[in-house]
């Protein structure tokens, strides 16, 4: 008999309104099987009924159902994803006193759009969202038998779209093989909160690199904002970007500063990394995008011929800019993909960090769920954009653990020669760092002289049980393959 799981989870919210919907649907259809842990709500009439069920009792139950109707709770979505089910999702609704916030509302419509859950909000939706499940079930099992689902299929989607993009942009002339006169830009990308700021100004110590911080924010926070270099002196003051601006455009007063801050974000969206795919497929977007990726061919050129370096260092991370590099013409895009173990990183972005150029406004901070789903979805874009382009990953302990061999591996990968001086900036686990001229970033960026580089392990002892066990749900396909073992506080094994 085909068989129906419904879960509330353990809330002490009554969810009243679930565990109707599913008895009415036992009531409507009795060819099926239906379970319903219904929690503080009351229990069944029609369907068995479970008030709990302990978390091997759920596994079992998971693995044996057809399909899973849950609350919006992320454990259970994910479990339920690991058992290679497409979730039916009822978030809570605070309004109606389910729940004390609307952080289910919210988390649920975001997995809705990336295709990992099918979230309803009626009866008819319902009974319309298990036939769907059960024909996906069915259609799915012998790719589950393989796995294949532990990967969340949102996220493959967006590698997908990814590795599309990235192999028309290399019909292009212009990326068939690097030209002597190409920019070789080194793209640090990944998440943020993962050590790219100490990693990328240890590597613009070496000769012949400079460091640039993260450009994609440059329209906005130097041109428009005036915000102060890494240098110390305003964005409009300082020689390095006065003398770029000159070269890539006859000075910046020849911009308009908010049309370009509004043509950055009418380009560069994750959102909009399908029209990058096809950008003829939207006129308006192609127009924008083809002058966007023109201004970017100027700047980079610009920063090439100022600094001198054969090396442009950008730390933007965001992997949508990335893809737009990857469309610029002349620029010899290498991938420096750094990972950080998601539960560090997690924490990190918890944390209150004042921008000390930015007149108190701190960076933004992120709960764990909205960390965990962007930590995915970064690395997953990156990843993707490896099987198409120059790449390496380094993860961020392992720089820790062996900054020169972490280093020497990166100067390789540019095709830069060192010797016995290269790295004389480095003693140790201890890094020298001159001032630099980095748009935008972490306030790392302001320091310098002697850096210890260590490990920041606070999220062992400060992150609470329930944020950990979050991040480690969410994340766990990914931290796998990334060496991050089981879910103990090691951060594993050298990474591959």
């Amino acid at each position: 008999m085909t068989r129906l799981l419904v879960t509330v989870g353990t809330d002490h919210h009554p969810f009243d309104r679930l565990v109707a919907w599913a008895d009415q649907f036992a009531a409507d259809h009795p060819d099926i099987d239906v379970l319903i842990q219904y929690g503080s709500a009351a229990a069944p009439r029609h369907a068995q009924g479970s008030q709990l069920l302990d978390h091997s009792q759920l596994q079992s139950e998971i693995a044996q159902a057809d399909a899973v109707i849950c609350h919006g709770g992320p454990a259970t979505i994910t479990e339920a994803r690991r058992a290679g089910h497409l979730p039916i999702c009822v978030p809570r609704d605070p309004n109606r006193g389910e729940h004390v916030d609307q952080h289910q509302l919210r988390f649920a419509q975001r997995l809705d759009d990336e295709g990992v859950v099918i979230t309803v909000n009626s009866t008819d939706q319902l009974s319309d969202a298990v036939s769907t499940a059960f024909k996906r079930h069915r259609a799915d099992t012998s790719a589950a038998a393989d796995g294949e689902h532990q990967l969340p299929q949102g996220v493959r989607r967006v590698g997908e779209v990814v590795d599309q993009l990235v192999a028309g942009a290399r019909k292009h002339p212009a990326h068939s093989a690097p030209a002597d006169s190409d920019v070789t830009v080194l793209y640090i990308g990944g998440q943020g909160r993962s050590g790219s700021t100490l990693l990328e100004r240890a590597i613009g110590q070496f000769d012949g690199l400079v460091s640039v911080g993260e450009v994609v924010h440059l329209w906005r926070r130097g041109l428009r904002g005036n915000e102060t270099c890494g240098c110390g002196k305003p964005f409009h003051t300082c020689e390095f970007w006065s003398a770029v601006g000159d070269e890539a455009f006859g000075g910046w007063d020849k911009l308009d500063a908010e049309a370009a801050v509004e043509l950055r974000y009418a380009v560069d969206r994750t959102r909009y990394v399908p029209l990058m795919m096809r950008p003829g497929l939207a006129p308006f977007y192609a127009r924008r995008h083809a002058e966007y990726i023109d201004r970017l061919g100027s700047l980079y050129r610009a920063m090439s011929k100022v600094s001198g370096a054969k090396v442009i260092v950008d730390s933007s991370k965001h992997a949508s800019y990335a893809l737009l590099l990857a469309a610029t013409p002349g620029i010899d895009l290498r991938l420096l993909h750094v990972v950080r173990d998601s539960r560090a990183v997690a924490h990190a972005w918890s944390r209150v960090v004042e921008r000390p150029e930015a007149q108190g406004i701190p960076m933004p901070t992120y709960g764990p769920v909205k960390a965990a789903a962007m930590w995915d979805v970064q690395n997953a874009i990156m990843q993707g954009l490896g099987n198409r382009l120059p790449y390496r990953r380094v993860r961020y302990e392992d720089f820790v653990e062996s900054p020169k061999d972490s280093l020497l591996d990166v100067l390789s990968f540019v095709s830069q020669d060192h010797d016995a001086s290269t790295l004389g900036f480095l003693d140790g686990e201890t890094v020298e760092l001159a001032a630099s001229h980095t748009v935008a970033g972490n306030p790392m960026r302001f320091t310098t002289g002697k850096v210890d580089i260590k490990q920041d392990v606070r999220w062992r002892t400060e992150m609470s049980p329930r944020s950990r066990a979050v991040v480690e749900v969410l994340t766990s396909p990914f931290r796998r393959h990334y060496g991050y073992n089981g879910h103990s506080n090691n951060v594993g094994g050298r990474g591959r």
